[in-house]
């Protein structure tokens, strides 16, 4: 059976670097245009160069997305930008829209096309339908099964189309069917099909019953007086705000289902939700395929949640994996984690310098803050590889060499005497109590 790729976002060149270091075998990325996440870093032209030089350097991919849903005028653009993504060495354009995947497959014939949730995979024939154009993969639609997947892929195998399909694996998951929402540009003007989603699936809504009637209409709390209808059919009301994806205990069952490409969702997430994440599905994925797979109500699989629970999310659930509609709406909008992001190592040097309390200093590690910390607190150092390590900041400088007791700026140098080695761009968290 093929060997499982791990796919990261990154949303910019420092999250592309964190997710290789940690452990991706590939990521996708945005460029300035045509992506589903028009807030995000992005990448120009030049820097796209670069990340492929970088991932090429290090024997991995880069998967530019390109999955609007186009209009006319997008189209002769769209085109030149897939000359441009071949000629910088792309390693796959991921496009949403026929009309895209005809226009990239014209002007780049020689780029492999990967063809996006949002195109509402649900079903064998779409695959064969992409298979007969030429994509090189499916990403599957978020509201399959895992039975049905395994369907559309012994077919696949059957007809003898050797197609990759992809599934998502963690992150946000949104209450479309696979993402084709007009909320957004219902209430704000702002498409989520164009990339400027405005998450009102997210926002806080109160509904109110008209007497004995089922009809009844919603209102949302910074629209006051604004009334929207909501009405139930024979399958219920459905609420908007979904439960985060978490299916880090179920990854054998996603590769026995022939799912050959594990995707981490979150392009506008931090480098520290890149960074632990990739760590948590790069060893729940190296022990699948060791023999020694995650399971549900093991202890490895409680310990990758806890490490998954140091990130922004919200609460997990399996998604429609299971069959379970209902057991993902998550009943707030707000997000919750278990630490706080301090920090990442610049370097990491061994010294024999004495502090002012006569203890030898083992080693000095340059970092740069990212959230506030002091004296007294104990930090989590989490390497690409091996364990992770814990330390009580007692002695740390700043970068003029003065002796400090909190670091209160974020992006400061600070210096601190650590007694282990550490690697440069380790990330530093402190656990919340």
């Amino acid at each position: 059976m093929p060997v499982i790729e791990l796919l990261a976002p990154a949303g910019n060149m420092s999250k592309m670097r964190a997710a290789f270091d940690y452990g991706a075998d590939a990521v996708y990325i945005g460029g300035g245009a045509f992506g589903l996440r028009a807030n995000a870093g992005n990448f120009t032209d030049a820097e796209i160069e670069e990340a492929v030089r970088y991932a090429n350097s290090m024997n991995k991919k880069i998967y530019v997305t390109a999955n609007i849903i186009a209009r006319n005028e997008d189209l002769k653009e769209i085109g030149q930008y897939a000359k441009r993504l071949s000629e910088a060495g792309v390693h796959g354009i991921i496009v949403s829209d026929p009309g895209v995947f005809l226009t990239v497959r014209d002007a780049a014939p020689d780029i492999p096309v990967h063809v996006s949730t949002q195109a509402n995979n649900l079903n064998y024939r779409t695959c064969e339908f992409w298979h007969n154009m030429g994509a090189a993969r499916v990403n599957l639609a978020r509201e399959l099964t895992i039975a049905e997947i395994a369907d559309i892929n012994a077919y696949l195998k059957r007809c003898g189309c050797g197609m990759e399909t992809e599934a998502f694996v963690h992150g946000a998951m949104c209450m479309s069917y696979s993402g084709r929402c007009m909320l957004s540009d219902y209430f704000t003007g702002r498409s989520s099909n164009r990339g400027d989603c405005a998450q009102p699936c997210r926002w806080n809504y109160g509904i109110n019953v008209r007497g004995s009637e089922i009809n009844a209409s919603l209102t949302e709390e910074n629209r006051p007086g604004e009334l929207f209808d909501v009405t139930e059919n024979e399958r219920g009301t459905f609420i908007f705000n979904s439960k985060d994806l978490c299916m880090i205990d179920h990854l054998k069952e996603l590769k026995d289902a022939g799912v050959t490409a594990f995707k981490i969702e979150g392009r506008m997430k931090s480098e520290f939700y890149v960074a632990v994440t990739v760590r948590a599905y790069r060893m729940a994925i190296d022990a699948l395929e060791n023999g020694n797979p995650v399971l549900p109500g093991t202890q490895k699989a409680a310990d990758l949640m806890y490490e998954l629970s140091s990130v922004s999310h919200r609460d997990y659930s399996t998604g429609f994996y299971m069959g379970e509609k209902g057991s993902q709406i998550y009943g707030t909008s707000s997000y919750t984690r278990g630490s706080d992001f301090i920090g990442t190592a610049d370097g990491c040097v061994k010294c024999a310098d004495n502090d002012p309390n006569g203890e030898a200093c083992v080693y000095r590690m340059t970092m740069t803050q990212r959230g506030t910390f002091e004296k007294g607190d104990t930090l989590e150092f989490v390497p690409p590889e091996g364990d992770i390590r814990r330390h009580t900041v007692s002695l740390m400088y700043d970068s003029s060499g003065d002796i400090i007791e909190r670091a209160p700026h974020a992006m400061m140098k600070v210096v601190m005497d650590i007694p282990f080695y550490v690697p440069s761009g380790c990330i530093i968290r402190r656990r919340k109590k």
